[in-house]
């Protein structure tokens, strides 16, 4: 697999992270249209750490609210093993960027997701 991100012709990937799959699946849909490539869906933090050393993705979704591990607990593992990857936190009920986050949206402001991360792409 390639992982040169240099040739940026190459559709951005992200990785979905909510308990909630529905939210999960109307993030893929969102993610999709706007042609980028979603490479892995986790309901948890725990799931989101092998699926991140994997594919490296441009920007991880993560939901604020997890079981098992946290949002701030799955990014600061994140930072760790996938340093480039943007960190979107996602939440019902932040109503600010949290420090461990390169963005938040309240997740009654989904459909800013796009123009957000449109944001990181140069």
């Amino acid at each position: 697999m390639n992982h040169d991100h240099s040739g940026n012709d190459s559709a951005q990937t992200v990785l979905i992270v909510d308990d909630d799959e529905e939210i999960r699946h109307v993030l893929r849909i969102l993610c999709e249209t706007d042609g980028m490539t979603v490479v892995g869906e986790a309901a948890n933090g725990v799931e989101t750490v092998p699926l991140a050393l994997t594919h490296q993705p441009d920007f991880v979704i993560l939901d604020y609210m997890l079981p098992r591990l946290d949002g701030e607990g799955t990014a600061e593992i994140l930072r760790a093993i996938t340093p480039q990857s943007k960190i979107v936190a996602f939440s019902a009920i932040l109503d600010e960027q949290p420090v461990w986050a390169d963005a938040y949206l309240n997740k009654d402001r989904i459909a800013e997701l796009m123009p957000l991360l449109r944001t990181f792409i140069r």
